[in-house]
């Protein structure tokens, strides 16, 4: 069936800045978004208590591992594999893919609830984790992965329309969670004489249900992401699109076994990035909760760069990976440099911006004097070499659409491996230092960057110029 989308023509046709802003300002809208709801989360979790703090930071990472999976690996694959149907201009392999994006979010969500129960507790005995602090963890993360199908099911939808050229209808998405999670939240609070005060549990239904503050910052996060997905499911009921998702092709899908084959080689790499901070979480609660907290609020603006790097990226995916279904690869590698040099551009000002200024961040979720230290030596040795992070995680997304993620997964585990091996010599030694375990975190985005860019460029892309 031929496709009859004006978005695909556009994706192949008009210039790099006319497309390229149409499509990344909505999506980088969105990341700023999702952004926030992270951002209000970890606020709401500072109000709460320290331990409160240091637990969600072993639980953050895994929100951010389906985020990345779904939203990054899976998702960019779905977008790539979306987009390149559309530059082809075929409507059921397009389709085809819609229905295999929804059969992997079920799939990957069960895997990741499965793992979650089954080893949390265990992590938490093995490494001697403090006992308020892995209850808190424990208590949050439980109820996280009991609705991570919601999380999954929303950035594969909004995937899939990212895909199709429409990155609008994903920023009206992310508002719409935003501004139920905190709507949602504030039944939590209190305000008295201009001050809000947390609450200490909230009940329902006459006390039938009773939730810890904790409890509720999480339950508050998954009812948001649910009313996004009704938000979603009315566009493809009511809206205007391309997809004729006819009731007699439900069970058609042509292409799922390549697409979960791309999707696990994108998935390495967001899995390494999660066990990397991990990792670097655990070692450094070597130095006491407080450190362990400090760090958590830290690395969590590393890890929302991610969403903003994805913003431009997700918007490449659609560009690039249409050019790759129209056999325009030249145009296709010349876009690629150009959005991921914006890229670059945004999240090196940010990161040199936050460390000149980094009480500004870590100022915002604490008044702990040790939290905020920790805090801001993190971002003045790590933050200055974020362009770096930009510069090979930009290109990974590209890579969705190129299908050519091997050497962006070979970047990571080599960040990976050196990072954990120069670590576990400082600890050896006996020289072991938070400044030092930064030192080596900054080196390591260091080497991904280049590694990645240069492997590229010299290696498989160097091919396609050739095909033109």
């Amino acid at each position: 069936m031929i496709l009859r989308n004006s978005n695909s023509s556009e994706l192949i046709e008009l210039p790099f800045t006319k497309i390229f802003f149409k499509l990344a300002i909505p999506n980088l809208y969105s990341t700023l978004i999702a952004a926030m709801t992270v951002i209000f989360d970890l606020w709401y979790v500072g109000q709460i208590g320290v331990s409160e703090l240091a637990g969600v930071a072993y639980i953050f990472p895994i929100y951010m591992l389906t985020s990345m999976l779904s939203n990054g690996a899976f998702g960019g694959a779905i977008s790539g594999a979306v987009a390149r149907a559309f530059g082809s201009r075929n409507i059921f392999q397009a389709e085809c893919v819609f229905r295999s994006a929804i059969l992997i979010a079920c799939l990957g969500s069960l895997i990741m609830m499965l793992i979650f129960f089954l080893l949390a507790e265990s992590f938490f005995i093995y490494f001697n984790i403090n006992k308020q602090v892995a209850f808190s963890a424990l208590s949050y993360g439980n109820i996280l992965l009991g609705g991570i199908f919601l999380i999954w099911l929303f950035n594969i939808i909004i995937s899939v329309t990212r895909g199709s050229g429409n990155t609008l209808v994903p920023a009206y998405s992310w508002s719409v969670v935003l501004f139920f999670h905190i709507f949602i939240a504030f039944m939590n609070f209190n305000f008295e004489n201009g001050t809000i005060i947390s609450v200490k549990n909230i009940k329902l239904f006459n006390e039938v249900f009773i939730f810890s503050a904790l409890q509720w910052s999480v339950i508050s996060l998954l009812l948001g992401y649910f009313v996004g997905i009704l938000f979603a499911i009315g566009f493809y009921y009511f809206g205007k699109h391309s997809f004729s998702l006819n009731l007699r092709d439900v069970l058609k899908f042509d292409g799922i076994v390549k697409l979960i084959k791309s999707g696990s080689l994108a998935s390495c790499q967001s899995i390494m990035t999660i066990v990397l901070a991990l990792f670097c979480t655990t070692v450094i609660s070597n130095f006491g909760t407080n450190w362990t907290a400090g760090f958590g609020i830290a690395i969590r603006l590393e890890l929302l760069l991610i969403p903003i790097i994805f913003g431009i990226g997700g918007a490449l995916i659609a560009i690039v990976g249409a050019n790759v279904g129209a056999k325009k690869f030249s145009r296709a590698i010349t876009m690629t440099w150009k959005g991921t040099s914006f890229s670059v551009f945004i999240v090196g000002f940010i990161g040199l911006f936050f460390s000149i200024y980094p009480d500004l961040w870590s100022a915002f979720f604490t008044d702990n004097a040790e939290i905020k230290e920790t805090s801001n030596l993190y971002l003045k040795v790590v933050a200055p070499f974020y362009a770096f992070f930009a510069l090979g995680l930009g290109l990974y997304f590209a890579c969705q659409a190129f299908n050519t993620l091997l050497w962006p997964v070979i970047g990571t585990f080599i960040r990976m491996v050196f990072v954990i091996l120069v670590t576990m010599l400082l600890f050896t030694f006996k020289v072991e230092s938070p400044y030092f375990i930064f030192v080596t975190m900054s080196s390591g985005l260091i080497i991904y960057g280049l590694f990645i860019s240069l492997s590229l460029q010299f290696g498989p892309w160097k091919n396609y110029y050739k095909l033109n």
